[in-house]
Protein backbone atom coordinates (compact mmCIF):
# COMPACT_ATOMS: atom_id res chain seq x y z
CA UNK A 1 0.00 0.00 0.00
CA UNK A 2 2.93 2.45 0.61
CA UNK A 3 4.20 2.03 -2.85
CA UNK A 4 0.53 3.43 -4.19
CA UNK A 5 1.02 6.32 -2.17
CA UNK A 6 3.94 7.24 -3.30
CA UNK A 7 3.11 7.00 -7.07
CA UNK A 8 0.26 9.36 -6.59
CA UNK A 9 1.81 11.38 -5.01
CA UNK A 10 5.32 11.68 -7.45
CA UNK A 11 2.90 11.67 -10.72
CA UNK A 12 1.94 15.42 -10.42
CA UNK A 13 5.34 16.40 -9.66
CA UNK A 14 6.74 15.21 -12.83
CA UNK A 15 3.54 16.77 -14.56
CA UNK A 16 5.09 20.10 -13.37
CA UNK A 17 8.65 19.36 -13.86
CA UNK A 18 7.98 18.68 -17.44
CA UNK A 19 5.71 21.54 -18.14
CA UNK A 20 8.98 23.88 -16.79
CA UNK A 21 11.49 22.17 -19.36
CA UNK A 22 9.17 22.63 -22.31
CA UNK A 23 8.88 26.89 -21.78
CA UNK A 24 12.77 26.54 -21.17
CA UNK A 25 13.25 25.32 -24.86
CA UNK A 26 14.15 28.34 -27.33
CA UNK A 27 11.07 28.98 -29.79
CA UNK A 28 10.55 27.82 -33.80
CA UNK A 29 11.85 30.03 -36.21
CA UNK A 30 8.83 31.38 -38.36
CA UNK A 31 8.53 29.52 -41.41
CA UNK A 32 9.45 31.03 -45.08
CA UNK A 33 6.50 31.68 -47.47
CA UNK A 34 5.82 28.82 -49.87
CA UNK A 35 7.25 29.91 -53.14
CA UNK A 36 4.61 29.57 -56.66
CA UNK A 37 5.63 26.63 -57.95
CA UNK A 38 3.53 27.02 -61.00
CA UNK A 39 5.90 29.61 -62.14
CA UNK A 40 8.12 27.86 -64.81
CA UNK A 41 11.63 29.11 -65.18
CA UNK A 42 12.81 29.91 -69.17
CA UNK A 43 15.76 30.79 -70.51
CA UNK A 44 15.66 33.45 -73.25
CA UNK A 45 17.87 35.00 -76.08
CA UNK A 46 17.85 39.10 -76.93
CA UNK A 47 17.22 39.24 -80.25
CA UNK A 48 20.88 40.96 -82.13
CA UNK A 49 19.58 41.73 -85.87
CA UNK A 50 22.35 40.77 -88.20
CA UNK A 51 22.79 40.28 -91.59
CA UNK A 52 22.58 36.00 -91.87
CA UNK A 53 22.97 32.89 -94.72
CA UNK A 54 22.56 29.67 -94.83
CA UNK A 55 25.16 27.15 -95.33
CA UNK A 56 24.80 24.19 -97.48
CA UNK A 57 27.42 21.79 -97.45
CA UNK A 58 26.61 18.47 -100.04
CA UNK A 59 29.13 15.71 -100.47
CA UNK A 60 29.94 13.22 -103.58
CA UNK A 61 32.81 11.56 -105.28
CA UNK A 62 35.48 12.95 -107.56
CA UNK A 63 35.97 11.79 -110.85
CA UNK A 64 38.19 12.84 -114.14
CA UNK A 65 36.23 15.37 -116.69
CA UNK A 66 37.39 13.28 -119.58
CA UNK A 67 37.55 9.66 -119.78
CA UNK A 68 38.43 7.50 -122.57
CA UNK A 69 37.96 4.02 -122.63
CA UNK A 70 40.14 2.16 -124.96
CA UNK A 71 38.97 -0.74 -127.35
CA UNK A 72 40.50 -2.37 -130.43
CA UNK A 73 38.68 -1.90 -133.63
CA UNK A 74 40.52 -4.14 -135.97
CA UNK A 75 42.32 -7.62 -134.99
CA UNK A 76 46.02 -8.59 -134.88
CA UNK A 77 48.50 -8.92 -132.74
CA UNK A 78 50.20 -6.24 -129.64
CA UNK A 79 53.17 -4.98 -130.84
CA UNK A 80 55.66 -4.13 -127.99
CA UNK A 81 56.12 0.04 -127.92
CA UNK A 82 58.88 2.47 -126.02
CA UNK A 83 56.14 3.08 -122.92
CA UNK A 84 54.81 0.14 -121.25
CA UNK A 85 51.22 0.05 -121.80
CA UNK A 86 50.44 0.23 -117.62
CA UNK A 87 48.19 1.97 -115.02
CA UNK A 88 49.60 5.30 -113.84
CA UNK A 89 51.81 6.25 -117.19
CA UNK A 90 51.31 9.14 -118.57
CA UNK A 91 51.13 10.19 -122.25
CA UNK A 92 50.98 13.42 -123.85
CA UNK A 93 48.10 14.00 -126.27
CA UNK A 94 48.94 12.83 -129.69
CA UNK A 95 51.34 10.38 -128.40
CA UNK A 96 51.26 6.58 -129.20
CA UNK A 97 49.38 4.57 -126.93
CA UNK A 98 49.13 1.22 -128.28
CA UNK A 99 49.96 -0.84 -131.92
CA UNK A 100 48.38 -3.58 -133.31
CA UNK A 101 50.45 -5.21 -136.05
CA UNK A 102 48.87 -4.18 -139.61
CA UNK A 103 51.59 -5.35 -142.06
CA UNK A 104 49.48 -8.18 -143.40
CA UNK A 105 46.66 -5.44 -144.01
CA UNK A 106 49.09 -2.75 -144.82
CA UNK A 107 50.19 -5.32 -147.95
CA UNK A 108 46.64 -5.84 -148.96
CA UNK A 109 46.68 -2.07 -149.16
CA UNK A 110 49.46 -1.86 -151.64
CA UNK A 111 48.32 -4.75 -153.52
CA UNK A 112 44.72 -2.68 -154.03
CA UNK A 113 46.50 0.34 -154.35
CA UNK A 114 48.94 -1.36 -157.60
CA UNK A 115 45.35 -3.09 -158.83
CA UNK A 116 43.77 0.08 -159.00
CA UNK A 117 46.87 2.09 -161.04
CA UNK A 118 46.66 -0.66 -163.37
CA UNK A 119 42.59 -0.24 -164.10
CA UNK A 120 43.53 3.66 -164.60
CA UNK A 121 46.33 2.73 -166.85
CA UNK A 122 43.77 1.15 -169.03
CA UNK A 123 41.22 3.70 -169.36
CA UNK A 124 43.64 6.70 -170.12
CA UNK A 125 43.34 5.95 -174.35
CA UNK A 126 39.74 6.08 -173.94
CA UNK A 127 39.78 9.04 -172.37
CA UNK A 128 42.26 10.83 -174.46
CA UNK A 129 40.19 9.80 -177.33
CA UNK A 130 36.56 10.51 -175.97
CA UNK A 131 36.98 12.82 -173.37
CA UNK A 132 39.71 15.15 -174.46
CA UNK A 133 38.88 17.49 -171.76
CA UNK A 134 38.95 15.45 -168.70
CA UNK A 135 42.26 13.43 -169.94
CA UNK A 136 44.59 15.92 -168.50
CA UNK A 137 43.15 15.84 -165.26
CA UNK A 138 43.22 12.07 -164.84
CA UNK A 139 46.45 11.59 -166.58
CA UNK A 140 48.13 14.03 -163.89
CA UNK A 141 46.05 11.91 -161.08
CA UNK A 142 47.73 8.78 -162.25
CA UNK A 143 51.60 10.73 -162.35
CA UNK A 144 51.06 11.94 -158.86
CA UNK A 145 49.24 8.59 -157.61
CA UNK A 146 51.98 7.02 -154.86
CA UNK A 147 50.94 3.72 -153.61
CA UNK A 148 52.96 4.37 -150.10
CA UNK A 149 50.83 7.44 -149.64
CA UNK A 150 46.73 8.27 -149.08
CA UNK A 151 44.47 8.35 -152.36
CA UNK A 152 43.91 11.67 -152.98
CA UNK A 153 39.87 12.69 -154.61
CA UNK A 154 39.26 11.43 -157.68
CA UNK A 155 39.07 14.13 -160.38
CA UNK A 156 35.40 15.72 -161.30
CA UNK A 157 33.48 14.16 -164.27
CA UNK A 158 32.61 16.89 -166.33
CA UNK A 159 29.69 15.18 -168.37
CA UNK A 160 27.13 12.26 -167.11
CA UNK A 161 28.90 9.95 -170.12
CA UNK A 162 31.97 10.22 -168.58
CA UNK A 163 30.61 9.79 -165.44
CA UNK A 164 29.36 6.53 -166.50
CA UNK A 165 32.40 5.48 -168.50
CA UNK A 166 34.44 5.70 -165.31
CA UNK A 167 31.95 4.22 -162.84
CA UNK A 168 31.54 1.34 -166.08
CA UNK A 169 35.04 0.33 -165.33
CA UNK A 170 35.10 0.00 -161.54
CA UNK A 171 37.15 2.94 -160.79
CA UNK A 172 34.87 4.54 -158.38
CA UNK A 173 34.08 0.91 -156.71
CA UNK A 174 38.31 0.43 -156.41
CA UNK A 175 38.82 4.22 -155.08
CA UNK A 176 36.38 3.72 -151.95
CA UNK A 177 37.30 0.06 -151.07
CA UNK A 178 41.20 1.45 -150.86
CA UNK A 179 39.63 4.40 -148.76
CA UNK A 180 38.18 2.35 -146.63
CA UNK A 181 40.89 0.24 -146.09
CA UNK A 182 43.15 3.49 -145.59
CA UNK A 183 40.43 4.06 -142.82
CA UNK A 184 40.82 0.83 -140.95
CA UNK A 185 44.54 1.04 -141.20
CA UNK A 186 44.60 3.76 -139.08
CA UNK A 187 42.95 1.89 -136.84
CA UNK A 188 46.01 -0.20 -136.27
CA UNK A 189 47.74 2.73 -134.09
CA UNK A 190 45.58 3.60 -131.32
CA UNK A 191 47.03 7.93 -130.14
CA UNK A 192 46.45 9.70 -126.97
CA UNK A 193 43.42 12.10 -127.44
CA UNK A 194 44.72 13.87 -124.55
CA UNK A 195 47.55 14.24 -122.34
CA UNK A 196 46.86 12.29 -119.18
CA UNK A 197 47.18 8.57 -117.30
CA UNK A 198 46.40 5.09 -118.00
CA UNK A 199 43.49 4.14 -115.19
CA UNK A 200 43.26 0.51 -116.38
CA UNK A 201 45.44 -1.27 -118.37
CA UNK A 202 43.93 -4.85 -119.72
CA UNK A 203 46.18 -6.03 -122.59
CA UNK A 204 50.00 -7.44 -122.68
CA UNK A 205 52.31 -6.60 -125.74
CA UNK A 206 52.36 -9.53 -128.05
CA UNK A 207 49.23 -11.53 -127.30
CA UNK A 208 46.17 -11.31 -130.07
CA UNK A 209 43.79 -8.97 -129.72
CA UNK A 210 40.30 -9.23 -131.02
CA UNK A 211 37.73 -6.61 -132.65
CA UNK A 212 35.82 -4.72 -129.98
CA UNK A 213 38.31 -6.06 -127.11
CA UNK A 214 38.57 -3.24 -124.16
CA UNK A 215 42.31 -2.48 -124.08
CA UNK A 216 42.10 0.04 -120.92
CA UNK A 217 41.31 3.32 -120.00
CA UNK A 218 42.78 6.61 -119.93
CA UNK A 219 41.87 9.86 -117.73
CA UNK A 220 42.65 13.50 -117.69
CA UNK A 221 44.10 14.32 -114.54
CA UNK A 222 44.09 18.46 -115.13
CA UNK A 223 40.21 18.66 -114.41
CA UNK A 224 37.57 16.75 -112.55
CA UNK A 225 33.84 16.76 -112.60
CA UNK A 226 32.50 16.42 -108.91
CA UNK A 227 29.00 14.73 -108.89
CA UNK A 228 26.62 15.33 -105.73
CA UNK A 229 23.16 15.34 -105.28
CA UNK A 230 21.37 18.02 -103.85
CA UNK A 231 18.36 18.35 -101.44
CA UNK A 232 14.96 19.63 -103.63
CA UNK A 233 14.20 22.48 -101.49
CA UNK A 234 18.22 23.79 -101.46
CA UNK A 235 18.35 23.20 -105.64
CA UNK A 236 17.70 27.06 -106.00
CA UNK A 237 21.10 27.67 -104.37
CA UNK A 238 23.16 25.96 -107.55
CA UNK A 239 22.78 27.82 -110.62
CA UNK A 240 25.05 27.39 -113.78
CA UNK A 241 28.10 29.39 -113.45
CA UNK A 242 27.98 29.68 -110.04
CA UNK A 243 31.63 29.48 -107.58
CA UNK A 244 31.49 26.23 -104.98
CA UNK A 245 33.87 26.13 -102.25
CA UNK A 246 35.16 22.17 -101.98
CA UNK A 247 37.14 20.50 -99.23
CA UNK A 248 37.92 17.30 -97.90
CA UNK A 249 37.44 15.59 -94.45
CA UNK A 250 41.09 14.22 -94.82
CA UNK A 251 42.89 16.57 -96.32
CA UNK A 252 43.50 20.78 -95.16
CA UNK A 253 43.28 22.27 -99.09
CA UNK A 254 40.47 23.56 -100.29
CA UNK A 255 39.35 24.19 -103.98
CA UNK A 256 36.75 26.36 -106.02
CA UNK A 257 34.38 24.28 -108.02
CA UNK A 258 31.86 25.21 -110.90
CA UNK A 259 28.57 24.49 -110.90
CA UNK A 260 28.50 22.86 -114.94
CA UNK A 261 25.75 20.98 -114.91
CA UNK A 262 21.93 20.51 -113.10
CA UNK A 263 20.13 17.12 -113.55
CA UNK A 264 16.93 17.49 -115.04
CA UNK A 265 15.22 14.53 -113.09
CA UNK A 266 14.14 14.15 -109.52
CA UNK A 267 15.42 10.61 -107.26
CA UNK A 268 11.99 10.12 -105.79
CA UNK A 269 13.13 8.08 -103.20
CA UNK A 270 15.85 10.54 -101.95
CA UNK A 271 13.72 13.92 -103.23
CA UNK A 272 17.40 15.02 -104.47
CA UNK A 273 18.69 15.94 -108.07
CA UNK A 274 22.28 15.55 -109.39
CA UNK A 275 24.45 18.73 -110.14
CA UNK A 276 27.97 18.36 -110.98
CA UNK A 277 30.89 20.62 -110.26
CA UNK A 278 33.83 21.30 -112.26
CA UNK A 279 37.16 21.55 -110.53
CA UNK A 280 40.97 21.18 -110.70
CA UNK A 281 44.02 20.92 -108.82
CA UNK A 282 47.27 19.04 -108.36
CA UNK A 283 46.49 17.34 -104.64
CA UNK A 284 42.79 15.99 -106.39
CA UNK A 285 42.57 12.34 -106.51
CA UNK A 286 40.55 10.13 -108.83
CA UNK A 287 38.03 8.74 -106.02
CA UNK A 288 38.21 11.67 -103.77
CA UNK A 289 35.61 12.36 -101.65
CA UNK A 290 34.46 16.16 -101.01
CA UNK A 291 32.12 18.46 -99.62
CA UNK A 292 30.17 21.41 -101.76
CA UNK A 293 30.10 24.23 -99.89
CA UNK A 294 27.44 26.87 -101.61
CA UNK A 295 26.10 29.96 -99.76
CA UNK A 296 22.32 30.57 -99.79
CA UNK A 297 20.38 34.43 -100.43
CA UNK A 298 22.03 36.95 -97.15
CA UNK A 299 19.04 38.31 -95.27
CA UNK A 300 18.99 41.61 -93.52
CA UNK A 301 17.98 42.26 -89.69
CA UNK A 302 17.60 38.68 -89.45
CA UNK A 303 18.05 36.36 -86.64
CA UNK A 304 18.63 32.51 -86.30
CA UNK A 305 16.18 30.23 -83.63
CA UNK A 306 15.29 26.74 -83.09
CA UNK A 307 12.68 25.63 -85.45
CA UNK A 308 11.09 23.69 -82.86
CA UNK A 309 10.36 27.46 -80.93
CA UNK A 310 8.02 28.49 -84.41
CA UNK A 311 4.05 27.67 -83.99
CA UNK A 312 2.07 27.59 -86.48
CA UNK A 313 4.64 28.43 -89.32
CA UNK A 314 4.65 32.06 -88.33
CA UNK A 315 4.84 32.71 -84.61
CA UNK A 316 6.94 32.28 -81.70
CA UNK A 317 6.82 33.33 -77.63
CA UNK A 318 8.90 36.25 -76.81
CA UNK A 319 8.89 37.65 -72.84
CA UNK A 320 7.11 40.83 -71.62
CA UNK A 321 6.76 41.77 -68.23
CA UNK A 322 7.40 37.58 -67.03
CA UNK A 323 4.77 36.70 -69.50
CA UNK A 324 4.59 34.87 -73.00
CA UNK A 325 3.77 36.70 -75.78
CA UNK A 326 3.21 36.01 -79.04
CA UNK A 327 5.11 37.59 -82.12
CA UNK A 328 4.01 37.17 -85.90
CA UNK A 329 7.46 36.43 -87.93
CA UNK A 330 8.52 35.63 -91.71
CA UNK A 331 10.45 32.53 -91.92
CA UNK A 332 13.08 33.08 -95.01
CA UNK A 333 15.33 29.78 -94.67
CA UNK A 334 15.13 26.30 -92.94
CA UNK A 335 17.88 24.17 -92.44
CA UNK A 336 18.79 21.21 -89.80
CA UNK A 337 17.02 22.20 -86.45
CA UNK A 338 17.15 25.87 -87.28
CA UNK A 339 15.65 28.50 -89.59
CA UNK A 340 16.34 32.14 -90.24
CA UNK A 341 13.45 34.73 -89.76
CA UNK A 342 12.46 38.46 -89.41
CA UNK A 343 10.31 40.56 -87.86
CA UNK A 344 11.59 40.00 -84.20
CA UNK A 345 11.47 43.46 -82.86
CA UNK A 346 15.55 44.06 -82.11
CA UNK A 347 16.84 43.05 -77.83
CA UNK A 348 13.14 41.16 -77.71
CA UNK A 349 13.82 37.99 -75.22
CA UNK A 350 12.97 35.42 -77.28
CA UNK A 351 11.77 32.27 -75.54
CA UNK A 352 14.68 29.69 -75.85
CA UNK A 353 13.10 26.73 -73.65
CA UNK A 354 10.50 24.71 -75.38
CA UNK A 355 7.45 24.60 -72.77
CA UNK A 356 4.28 21.95 -72.78
CA UNK A 357 1.50 23.56 -73.76
CA UNK A 358 2.07 27.27 -73.62
CA UNK A 359 -0.20 29.71 -73.72
CA UNK A 360 -0.49 33.86 -74.20
CA UNK A 361 -0.22 35.56 -70.82
CA UNK A 362 1.34 32.42 -69.19
CA UNK A 363 3.55 33.24 -66.18
CA UNK A 364 7.38 32.36 -66.49
CA UNK A 365 10.49 33.24 -64.46
CA UNK A 366 13.21 34.56 -66.69
CA UNK A 367 16.76 32.90 -65.75
CA UNK A 368 19.58 34.65 -65.75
Amino acid sequence: MKSKYIYLILSPLVIIIAVFAVSALPEKPAEKPIEDKSILAVEVDYAKLKTLQNTIEVTGKLRAKDRYEIYAEVEGRLLPSAKKFREGNYYKKGQILLQIDQQERYMTLLADKSNFMTSLTAILPDLKQDFTESYPAWNQYLENLDINKSLQPLPEPKTEKEKYFIAGNGIYSSYYTIKSSEEKLSKYTIYAPFSGVISKSDIEAGTAVRAGQELGEMVNLSSYELEVTAPLKDIEHFKIGNKVRLFSSELENEWTGTVIRIGNTLDANSQSVKVYIQTSGKTLKEGMFLTAQVNSEAFKEAVQIPRKLIFDGNKIYVIKDNRLALQEIEVMETFKSDAIVKGVPTDAAVLMTNIKNPYEGMKVQVLN
